[in-house]
């Protein structure tokens, strides 16, 4: 399933918190990447339509299998398009994020993966170098 970058971003977003909190809310979402709270209830009835999140989500937002599998996938692939940003780009954290967001919502799936395939090969041989000076 292919998002646009406010979906990708909610999403991870969604994922995330529910990773440190029992309930996820709206305002917690709205919170972690600044948005209000009427954003977040747009974006929660449009996840609902894709069925990312369970219907009744007035109270706690909790993703369906759907959602946790796409988050899985997407969130793997923002960690290393997100290195590629930081750390061989060298963009500052809030440019990476954004930038990362960006790619893989506007990317095929395909070019996401040689992306992050070179990321991985990049650092790993930097890493590689560090060990052997």
């Amino acid at each position: 399933m292919k998002l646009c970058s406010g979906q990708c971003r909610y999403l991870l977003a969604v994922s995330e918190l529910a990773k440190t909190k029992k309930v996820v809310r709206s305002v917690d979402i709205a919170n972690k990447i600044g948005v209000t709270r009427s954003s977040v209830s747009r974006m929660l009835k449009c996840m609902e339509r894709l069925e990312l999140i369970n219907p009744d989500y007035s109270l706690s937002v909790e993703l369906t299998p759907l959602g946790t599998e796409t988050a899985k996938s997407l969130s793997a692939s923002f960690e290393s398009v997100h290195s590629f940003f930081a750390e061989i780009l060298r963009l500052s954290e809030t440019e990476a994020y954004e930038q990362a967001i960006q790619f893989i919502a506007s990317f095929p799936e395909n070019t996401v993966e040689k992306l992050s395939q070179i990321t991985k090969n990049t650092l790993n041989k930097r890493k590689n170098n560090k060990k052997s000076e």
